[in-house]
């Protein structure tokens, strides 16, 4: 994983972490946002807003709806991320 990766990670967890009011060492890859942290779909749509507004990037919330765990919401942060790089960098 890259630095801007674990950046992204990182900053991802620690709004999960906010939200579902735990420490950010127990925001673990493999954990469900709903069954396991208890993010129902106003935390999901807090957390994407959040992350969105943060890292400057546009989230479509339908298909961010489709999150399933911790990984799910980094790896689809990130994707967002480099696309956004992408596009500005042939603008």
């Amino acid at each position: 994983m890259t630095s801007s990766a674990d950046s992204t990670r990182a900053r991802v967890v620690e709004t999960i972490a906010e939200i579902a009011q735990i420490e950010p060492s127990r925001v673990l890859g493999a954990l469900r946002l709903l069954e396991d942290l208890g993010m129902d779909s106003l935390g999901s749509l807090e957390l994407l807003s959040t992350i969105a507004e943060q890292l400057r990037i546009d989230i479509e919330m339908e298909e961010a709806m489709d999150l399933v765990t911790v990984d799910d919401a980094c790896a689809f942060v990130e994707r967002r991320r480099v696309e956004r790089l992408g596009v500005l960098q042939h603008a």
